[in-house]
């Protein structure tokens, strides 16, 4: 793997919970900067938590994918939906002739952003739950070995050992309780 790729990949992993807090903040900071009126203000008392909570959720889905923990970087898609996303959420915090174009496109992309990230976990995990059952159906297909012969069992080995009575299976503790 191309080490600048993975190097990207890396840097949206960590930015993604750096982003939970830095961009509800630059939301007051724009407001305050590039002007808003009180309302705008109202608005913004609002829209920062409810921006905080949806950033938070779609880290923490990402983050639950086995594979992005494992090498602790995001996959291109993921790239691709933060760039849109927090690049929405830093447009409207100019608070310009277009920031409604940018919350709607944060909205979207929000939205958008949560279902795919759900999709790939599931899909993750219903692939991964596959591997799992496909190793233990190829390990029960597998034929018994035999067991070593080890010294001292007699030239015939482990098969000269008498054989249980069905009911008598050395892995079953039976316990009998009586009470008076």
């Amino acid at each position: 793997m191309n080490t600048a790729s993975t190097l990207v990949r890396r840097a949206f992993y960590y930015w993604q919970f750096i982003a939970v807090f830095v961009l509800p903040a630059w939301l007051f900071v724009g407001w305050g900067l590039y002007g808003g009126s009180g309302w705008g203000f109202l608005g913004l008392l609002i829209m920062a938590p409810i921006v905080f909570i949806g950033l938070l959720v779609i880290a923490l889905i990402i983050f639950a994918r086995p594979p992005v923990r494992r090498v602790r970087a995001v996959s291109w898609k993921d790239v691709a939906l933060l760039v849109v996303l927090h690049g929405a959420i830093i447009g409207l915090g100019f608070f310009g002739d277009s920031a409604t174009w940018f919350l709607v496109l944060a909205i979207a992309a929000a939205i958008a952003g949560f279902w795919l990230t759900l999709w790939e976990l599931v899909t993750e995990g219903a692939r991964s739950m596959k591997d799992t059952m496909d190793a233990f159906e190829q390990a029960a297909r597998m034929p018994e070995q035999p067991a070593p012969h080890l010294p001292g069992q007699g030239a015939q080995g482990p098969s000269a050992a008498p054989k249980p009575k069905p009911g008598d299976d050395p892995e079953v503790i039976v316990i009998h309780e009586v009470r008076d």
